[in-house]
């Protein structure tokens, strides 16, 4: 099972879902460890991120509380998988920007999210809708995904490709630039609908029973609704991420 969780446009994938593909639990599975999270720069004025977040995963029965987000999860069959989560959309855009600082702040979202997984035995896919729950950008994402666990020696690998689309109204909140904030010497623009795609590399490897080690690798190409920004400075970024967690 493969979820992404977004912080910006930032998607990690979910080591947890990587790990065990159990879609109820029958009892309480609990990971938790550190992730360390970089991201290339993709807005004017911004700093390429580095950071250091707690992770935790928790399982019992249908509810699931991670960084997919809070919510229920469970089995369709033998090979499907449905999830409804509430999760926290990050802002693009930096308390703090000089280049910007003219501009409205743009805020984090709340969204509803709905997933679909499909697992077969040559690669998963996944179908999923997000829409905005907190009256913040008022639109929605939707993404199909396409990933496959393989099992190795030296590890599991899970490689991906996301496809993203965004709404014009997504895209206009986070990434417009009004009449008025045009008045900062870059040019207006109205947001239109963009569709990204995301390209990843995960390892996850056992040190113990219970200590996995997860590395995250993967490049994100914006759409043309989101490059066409003022604000935008250039077409896709790189970002990563790493866990070190334990699991009881």
């Amino acid at each position: 099972m493969t979820f992404l969780t977004k912080t910006g446009s930032y998607y990690v994938l979910s080591f947890a879902a990587a790990l065990s593909m159990a879609a109820e639990a029958s009892e309480l599975n609990v990971d938790l460890g550190v992730t360390a999270l970089g991201q290339q720069h993709h807005i004017v004025g911004e700093d390429d991120k580095t950071e250091l977040h707690p992770y935790l995963n928790l399982q019992y029965g249908m509810f699931v509380a991670g960084p997919d987000g809070v919510g229920i999860t469970t089995s369709v069959g033998q090979r499907d998988q449905f999830s409804a989560l509430v999760s926290v959309r990050e802002s693009v855009l930096d308390g703090v920007n000089s280049k910007l600082d003219k501009v409205n702040e743009r805020k984090d979202a709340a969204e509803f999210a709905l997933y679909w997984t499909h697992m077969s035995q040559n690669i998963d896919v996944t179908a999923a809708v997000a829409v905005d729950a907190s009256d913040t950008h008022n639109g929605y994402e939707a993404k199909l995904i396409f990933s496959k666990l393989l099992e190795t020696n030296a590890g599991s690998f899970v490689p991906a490709l996301a496809i993203l689309h965004q709404s014009d109204k997504l895209v206009d909140y986070y990434y417009g630039v009004t009449p008025l904030e045009s008045g900062t010497g870059y040019a207006a623009y109205t947001g239109e609908a963009s569709t990204n795609a995301n390209l990843s590399l995960t390892h996850i490897y056992p040190i113990t029973q219970h200590w996995h080690l997860t590395t995250l690798v993967a490049y994100e190409h914006l759409g043309e609704g989101i490059q066409d920004s003022s604000i935008v400075e250039r077409s896709g970024y790189w970002s990563g991420a790493m866990t070190m967690l334990y699991r009881f």
